[in-house]
């Protein structure tokens, strides 16, 4: 059996993306484990390792055709932080609210992984999704860290969607699996429209 998630991945430019850059470097003990800024889709779940191949086909025609002539890549937007206990650690969080398409293509996403699971498994589905900030210990540490979190990200925002990802679990480490769907680099074709109007 293998362990996956689909996950958006975020691009590193803007400044909404510096600032979470920032601020895990100097606060989540994980950041190395994952420096790059991305998001789970769904809970983590199981399917055969012979049913890998056919739901990455699966997903990235779905999302490819749901995206079918997308010129400019989409965004996230994010409304203040939160917290959530698991497994006795304060996870912090930046707060997603998403527009109609980006819904309706989670949906979309969650349904298929969903009806890759073997019935013999059981499936616990997240109530809510997040874009990680840190993972505390303790409520102390979280309690220090909590301030500096509301300071910094007071304002509403948004992040420029960069791709969306297959992620397996191998050898106790998350690794992205395959690309599902690379959306335009939206600065890089701002930029490349100028130049032409120069």
């Amino acid at each position: 059996m293998a362990k996956l998630f689909v996950a958006l991945n975020f691009s590193s430019d803007g400044l909404l993306s510096r600032k979470i850059t920032g601020f895990r470097r100097r606060f989540d003990p994980k950041y190395n484990q994952y420096s790059f800024a991305h998001m789970s889709l769904l809970a983590p779940f199981e399917v055969f390792d012979s049913d890998i191949a056919e739901l990455g086909e699966t997903l990235k025609e779905e999302i490819e055709t749901f995206y079918y002539d997308n010129k400019t890549a989409p965004k996230l937007a994010f409304t203040g932080v939160g917290v959530h206990e698991y497994k006795r650690k304060q996870h912090l969080y930046l707060n997603p609210c998403y527009n109609i398409d980006l819904s309706h293509c989670s949906d979309m996403i969650v349904d298929i992984c969903k009806s890759f699971i073997p019935r013999s498994v059981k499936y616990k589905e997240n109530k809510s999704q997040f874009l990680p900030l840190g993972v505390f210990n303790n409520e102390d540490d979280l309690h220090t860290v909590l301030e500096h979190a509301k300071l910094e990200f007071n304002h509403n925002s948004e992040l420029t969607i960069k791709s969306i990802s297959l992620y397996q679990r191998r050898m106790g480490i998350w690794v992205e699996n395959e690309v599902l769907v690379k959306f335009p680099d939206s600065e890089k074709h701002f930029l490349h429209l100028n130049n032409h109007s120069l």
